[in-house]
């Protein structure tokens, strides 16, 4: 198990998309249905119209706009939203997610849902999940004006909601991302081994890693057989 010393730990910054929820949900949308509907929709050939829109993302990575739900709505001519809610059914928590935040709740921990996923598109996943209901800070970057890949987005989300850096333990599936945490001055930071469940495990990641959420519960506070086990069946001892 990755140990955390909770101790030295006031504030918990959570990303939302493979850290949290299965990643699947939005591979899936952003890299078949979307650039099959967009040939379809302009009367493109498929695989060219597929392989020039994940060009044009890769080109855009890091940036505002690939995080901007009307840029690509604009950009592609297909409803983004309504995609979203075509796909619904794949939306689901990661392992042990549901059990980390129940767990989460019982600890003295400023705990913030932070993410570049544009608020539309967060509403309609936490009209599914009722991720608002397990934590009730939630900040987009698009709050900001600046993707979580930015010195500007860590210095806007201090000033709006204070943190110790030395103190705050932050978990992102996106290294990119944590290269940006930690150039602020982030101490405790984590990433995710798997966050699309179904694709293989990462390996070489360059910051500590667990798979499991629960990974991160001091293992006296877990029932021992229930460590093997997948999404929300757990109990606490």
């Amino acid at each position: 198990m990755t140990v955390v010393n909770w101790e030295e730990i006031d504030t918990l910054l959570l990303d939302i998309d493979g850290t949290l929820l299965d990643r699947n949900f939005d591979d899936i949308l952003w890299e078949q249905l979307l650039p099959s509907r967009y040939s379809e929709n302009n009367g493109f050939d498929a695989d060219s119209a597929r392989k020039a829109l994940l060009q044009h993302m890769r080109e855009l990575a890091h940036t505002l706009d690939y995080y901007r739900i009307d840029y690509w709505t604009e950009y592609t001519g297909v409803d983004l939203l309504a995609l979203h809610h075509e796909v619904a059914h794949l939306l689901e928590f990661r392992p042990g997610a549901r059990a980390f935040l129940d767990w989460l709740r019982r600890k003295d921990i400023c705990s913030i849902l932070v993410t570049n996923a544009h608020r539309d598109c967060f509403a309609v996943k936490d009209s599914y999940c009722d991720l608002s209901d397990e934590i009730a800070t939630i900040v987009s970057c698009h709050d900001y004006g600046h993707p979580k890949e930015t010195q500007e987005f860590w210095e806007s989300l201090n000033e709006a909601h204070p943190f110790d850096s030395a103190r705050t333990l932050f978990i992102d599936d996106d290294e990119a991302v944590l290269d940006a945490a930690r150039q602020y001055g982030i101490k405790h930071l984590l990433t995710i081994r798997q966050p699309d469940s179904k694709r293989p495990v990462r390996r070489g990641l360059r910051f500590p890693s667990i798979n499991n959420l629960m990974e991160l519960v001091p293992a006296d506070l877990v029932a021992p057989k229930f460590l093997v086990h997948g999404y929300s069946r757990w109990r606490f001892a």
